[in-house]
Formats: structure tokens, C-alpha cells, sequence
């Protein structure tokens, strides 16, 4: 018995799915309100017997490892690890080095759990502190223990000399981040001293890292410091505030962004626990799918300045293939969130109600930092707002846009889209049916990544062994025979490929010079993951399909009574999650 298994036998799936989502036994299952949607009628069932559940509402479904995934917006491992501990089971390394490897982590882990204690208790005894967070910013007792914040004594090593009682050695302090050494000395010294300390915890609420806050106002060092990157710390994956703001998040089926910690701890304060911060220059997809797990509508405060607006546009970049909407809360008269709220709550309540569509906010702004009326402003215009455009992989949203920038210029639709056309963005322009003079629709986004994949696959021959993985029904019908032979020769040049597909010769050459383009610079180990990255995303996109035909199939069998086929159905889609955990 493998440990997926084993976690599976040992845990009530209605016991743990129960203590998110009330649920009441209807016969051999048990029923409750969707936890993904707001319903009045209950359509989400577990059935104990056959270790599953689904949400009839939604279509998802899954077994104990999905449903914890989904609610606590982890990915499987962190899942797997979150469950064996609640059922006592010892997880295996996957390789010795992997065991070892965790046990550091989890030095490292414990480590920040201590410091946070001991900042968070000296806080309690330091009077000026305590006075700026309660008298100055107006936080409460609960807020304050909610996110559980501290303080740094002003000394080079009280933090280190406390744990280093713990047992802890200073090389573990330096990996921790919170701990230096400056060159050619033995002695390490407090990274944080003097500062309000916000504890950055993951998903699994572990203390992974600090935002630390100075507090002296004469001081000349960085008002914000962090903890550097470390194993179990990277500031592109780190959302603060998402542990304490995921319950209000899935409650309201929203989750507010902001750029500064402050804000988040300031909001929770004014009732809005539904908050996180991400740092504007460093969001990424993979702190956008964490959130986009909780809930598809995510809206952006960030600052309201060019760097505010070039984080958006970034945002929207990343989002757009992904299942999220993004919208975006402007305001005036403060300088963030926690000033608007405290100045007028009405204020930041109208500007939530007001929140924008991203590209619609974007398009908004340009129209109002350039001249539409003259042929430059025109221009200027144009050229900030069709990169946005062109990226859109839907075709329905991109032709809305299309039409709505042609209508602001006051120029054809064809303009625009000749425009775009020549903006390198957009992979749509480059198929094999336009180059022989046709039309076809654009390209899914399937279809894309398919593109991407080929583009690298051809490019960087030590890229072809992410191949393993692939196989052909997974690829649509547009790129299905370039793959096809790749995965019968995966040492096949693209020159020879070129040879071999005489009808998509064009077409192969073309996806070769895009990848020489787009991929030379990276590394061995960079395209490799590419790779990977790419045909793990095709991967997910084949069996989300067969999830959905099987959750239809499920639906319509249990609506006409016949058990034995929605038995078989549920079999089948409880074999491909194994697959998808496997």
C-alpha cells in the first residue's frame, strides 16, 4: 500500500471534508452547500463509500487530496504532507538526499517558528512599539495577535544568542535569513534589529520569512527590509497575509491585493480579512494560481502611480491564461488602502464597488495620460495599450478590444488589427493556414502552449527528454503530426522535420526561428524546465477534459437513476485522480 493509499484509509473523508463544509447524511452520502460557489441548494456530495466527493454546481470533484488542495491552495505535495500529518502517517524520502534535504527544512522551519515567539513576546514588552501599532496605527489586540506581529530588539545579537540556546547552529540561523556575517569574521549577528516584524507564513501556515518595518523615523537605513531568499523563502512564490485570509476569502468569494503589509494588517483591522500583499515587481503566475485556487476574482490595489500601472499590466500578462478575473480598486485622496480606510471607510467601500475590469482600467488610464485627439497622442496610445491587447488569448475579448480602441482613435477596426499584426507579441499571426493565404480562428490556449513547447523542443535538442511524458492523444489536431514524429524520432532535427512534413515545412521553420529568437538565452537547466513546464500544462488540460466528459456523464447517469453506469463512471474518474496524484 503506497502512502496515498494508506493516508486514504486511515482519514474519514466526511470527517475531514466535514470540518470545512457542514454536511448532513442523505442516504449512503452526505450533502452540503458548495464551498466554490454560493448556493441556496445543496449540491455538493461526499460519499464515504467510494472515497470521493463532488460539487454538482461547479463540476469540480476529487478525492480528500483535491478537495485540500483546492481549499487551502496548496499544491499535492504540500497537500500530502498537510494530511499524513493529521493521519500519523511517515511519509518516505524519495531519495536519501530528499530526506535529508527535508529534515534541513524543517530546521529552517522551526527556526523562524522560535523567532517569530520571541519577537512577537517582545513586542508585548517593548512600550514604544506597542505605542506605534496601537496609538499610531490604530491596530487592536486581536489584529495584532492575528498576524501574530513582533519586534526586533535594537541589539546586534539577542535574537541569535536565543537560539543558539535552542540548539540551533549559526550556519542553520544564516540559512533561516535571520542571521549575517560580514567577510573574514567567525561572528554572526542580527539580521533584524530595531524593526516592527511582520511573519511571513505559507501555505501550510509555517513561518517561512519576515517584512521588517524600521521604526526609528530619523534613521537612514531601508524603511522595509526582508528576509533574503533561502530554501523554504522565495519572495516570487511568498504571499503575506494568505494563511490568515483564506477562510474570508473563500467566504467572499474575493481576494483584495495590495503592495504593502501595512495595508493588509490595517484592513483585517476595519473588518476586511480578505486582504493579501504581494511585492507589484516580483508578482508571478505562481503566486496568481495560489490565489486564482481560492477564488477566480482577484482585485488589484496597487499603488496608484506608473509603477502601480506597469504591475497591473504585468498582472493581466500573467492572468490571462488563467481561470481569474482580474479587476482593479482605484481611489484618491491617500497614499494607500490602510490612510483611505482609516480617512473614510465609505471611501474604500465605494472604491470596491467601483472596481474596474483590468483592461478596461488600463485603456483608461492611457486615455487619460495621452492626447487622443492628435495624431502622436493617437500613436502614443496605441502603443500602450495593443501589447495588452495582443496577448489576449481569447478571441471574443481581444475583437471586444479591438473595437473599443478603433472607436477612442476614431480609425477602422482593420487598422488596429494591422497593428497588431506587427506587434510581436501575439502567437496567433503564425500558422500554417495564413501563410498559405486562409483565415482560421486563433488559437487556443491549448494550441499555444503547444506552440511554445515546439518552439523550444526545436530549438534545444536536450529539451526533447520532457517528450517522456507526452503522449500523442494529449495534442491537439492543429500540431498533432509534428508531434507525432517527434515522439517517434526525438533526436529529429528540425531541418529534417522540415523534410519530412513538406506541408508544414513553412510552418516548422517558422516555430524554429521564433524559438532561436525567444530561447538562446537560457540556460541548460532553464529550457529543460520549460520544457517540463509546458507538458506538464497539456498534461493537466487532457485530464481536465476527460473530467469534465465524466462529471457530465455522471450527472446525466445519477439523473436517470441508472446506478450502475454512475458507479462505473465514478471508478473512472476516481482512476484518473490516482493518475493526477500519482
Amino acid at each position: 500500500m503506497n502512502e496515498v493509499d494508506e493516508i486514504k484509509q486511515r482519514l474519514d473523508i466526511v470527517e475531514v471534508i466535514g470540518s470545512y463544509v457542514p454536511l448532513k447524511q442523505t442516504g449512503a452520502n452526505f450533502k452540503g452547500l458548495s464551498p466554490f460557489k454560493a448556493e441556496k441548494t445543496p449540491s455538493f456530495i461526499v460519499s464515504p463509500e467510494k472515497n470521493i466527493w463532488h460539487d454538482f454546481s461547479t463540476g469540480k470533484g476529487g478525492d480528500i487530496f483535491t478537495f485540500v488542495m483546492l481549499q487551502e491552495g496548496l499544491e499535492f505535495y504540500d497537500a500530502l504532507e498537510m494530511l499524513a500529518k493529521k493521519a500519523g502517517v511517515t511519509l518516505k524520502p524519495r531519495s536519501n538526499q530528499s530526506g535529508e534535504k527535508r529534515q534541513n527544512k524543517q530546521r529552517l522551519y522551526d527556526a523562524n517558528e522560535e523567532a517569530m515567539k520571541y519577537f512577537h513576546l517582545a513586542l508585548s514588552k517593548n512600550t514604544l512599539a506597542l505605542a506605534y501599532c496601537k496609538k499610531e496605527r490604530g491596530l487592536s489586540s486581536e489584529v495584532i495577535k492575528r498576524y501574530k506581529l513582533g519586534y526586533s530588539p535594537d541589539s546586534w545579537d539577542s535574537l541569535s544568542k536565543f537560539l543558539t540556546q535552542k540548539g540551533y547552529t549559526a550556519t542553520e540561523l544564516k540559512q533561516a535569513g535571520l542571521v549575517a556575517q560580514k567577510a573574514g569574521r567567525n561572528t554572526v549577528y542580527d539580521l533584524f534589529r530595531g524593526r516592527l516584524m511582520f511573519p511571513i507564513f505559507d501555505a501550510q501556515k509555517r513561518v517561512v520569512g519576515f517584512s521588517a518595518r524600521i521604526l526609528d523615523k530619523n534613521a537612514s537605513a531601508a524603511k522595509y527590509i526582508n528576509t533574503p531568499e533561502t530554501p523554504i523563502y522565495q519572495k516570487n512564490q511568498v504571499i503575506y497575509g494568505f494563511a490568515q485570509a483564506k477562510e474570508a476569502i473563500l467566504k467572499k468569494d474575493a481576494v483584495i491585493v495590495v503592495e504593502g503589509n501595512m495595508d493588509v494588517v490595517g484592513l483585517s483591522n476595519h473588518g476586511y480579512q480578505n486582504a493579501v500583499a504581494v511585492s507589484g515587481t516580483a508578482f508571478s503566475e505562481f503566486q496568481l494560481k495560489n490565489l486564482g485556487r481560492l477564488s477566480k476574482n482577484i482585485l488589484l490595489c496597487f499603488d496608484q502611480d506608473e509603477a502601480g500601472v506597469e504591475a497591473t499590466a504585468r498582472a493581466i500578462k500573467l492572468g490571462d491564461g488563467l481561470d481569474v478575473r482580474l479587476s482593479v480598486v482605484s481611489y484618491t485622496g491617500a497614499k494607500d488602502p490602510d490612510e483611505l480606510i482609516k480617512k473614510d471607510k465609505k471611501a474604500w467601500d465605494e472604491a470596491l464597488k467601483r472596481a474596474e475590469y483590468a483592461p478596461d482600467y488600463l485603456i483608461r488610464f492611457g486615455m487619460q495620460k495621452y492626447d487622443t485627439n492628435t495624431a502622436y497622442g493617437k500613436k502614443q496610445f496605441a502603443q500602450f495599450v495593443l501589447p495588452i491587447i495582443a496577448g489576449m488569448h481569447d478571441s471574443i475579448e481581444q475583437a471586444h478590444y479591438v473595437a473599443k480602441v478603433a472607436q477612442i482613435l476614431d480609425v477602422s477596426e482593420d487598422a488596429i488589427v494591422r497593428k497588431l499584426t506587427g506587434t510581436p507579441a501575439p502567437m496567433q499571426e503564425v500558422k500554417p493556414a495564413e501563410l498559405e493565404g486562409t483565415k482560421e480562428p486563433k488559437l487556443t490556449r491549448q494550441e499555444q502552449i503547444e506552440q511554445t513547447l515546439l518552439e523550444i523542443l526545436l530549438t534545444r535538442l536536450e529539451t526533447r527528454s520532457a517528450l517522456g511524458d507526452l503522449r500523442v492523444e494529449y495534442i491537439s489536431e492543429r500540431h498533432k503530426t509534428i508531434f507525432t514524429e517527434l515522439l517517434k524520432q526525438t533526436g529529429l532535427t528540425s531541418e529534417k522535420l522540415a523534410k519530412l512534413l513538406p506541408e508544414s515545412s513553412n510552418y516548422v521553420k517558422i516555430l524554429t526561428l521564433r524559438g532561436e529568437e525567444v530561447n538562446s538565452d537560457l540556460s541548460e537547466h532553464d529550457a529543460r524546465l520549460e520544457a517540463f513546464t509546458q507538458v506538464n500544462r497539456l498534461v493537466r488540460i487532457y485530464r481536465e477534459k476527460q473530467k469534465r466528459v465524466l462529471s457530465r456523464q455522471i450527472a446525466l447517469a445519477e439523473a436517470e437513476g441508472n446506478q450502475e453506469t454512475a458507479h462505473k463512471l465514478l471508478q473512472q474518474y476516481q482512476r484518473l485522480l490516482n493518475d493526477e496524484n500519482d
